[in-house]
């Protein structure tokens, strides 16, 4: 039993007891459990992107740590004017567990 979660802009495939990360989530600490409705459902016979079905599929998560993600650097120069700058950036991220697949 697969599910397609929307989570944070991105769309991510999940499985029952899956550790994945995303962009951290205001308001939300560790320890909280979120829920979260899935946008694709897949089973062994069918495949449900309907909805209506779909408000009935809950994806409980519990939020593990929060992290902050790989150091991406950038580099700026203008040749001849000695001009040259440095920067970096790190994502703050989140680590869910997929704690249970709740199908109604």
């Amino acid at each position: 039993m697969d599910v397609f979660v929307d989570i944070s802009g991105r769309q991510i495939r999940v499985k029952e007891g899956m550790v994945f990360s995303t962009f951290r989530l205001k308001d939300k600490k560790v320890g909280e459990q979120i829920e979260l409705t899935p946008i694709c459902y897949i089973d062994e016979n069918e495949i449900v992107t309907d909805g209506k079905k779909l408000k009935n599929i809950k994806v409980i998560c519990e939020i593990v740590e929060e992290k902050k993600g790989k150091k991406i650097y950038s580099f700026k120069k203008k040749p001849k004017t000695g001009y040259k700058r440095g920067y970096g950036h790190r994502d703050k991220l989140m680590v869910l567990k997929v704690s249970k697949i709740e199908k109604k």
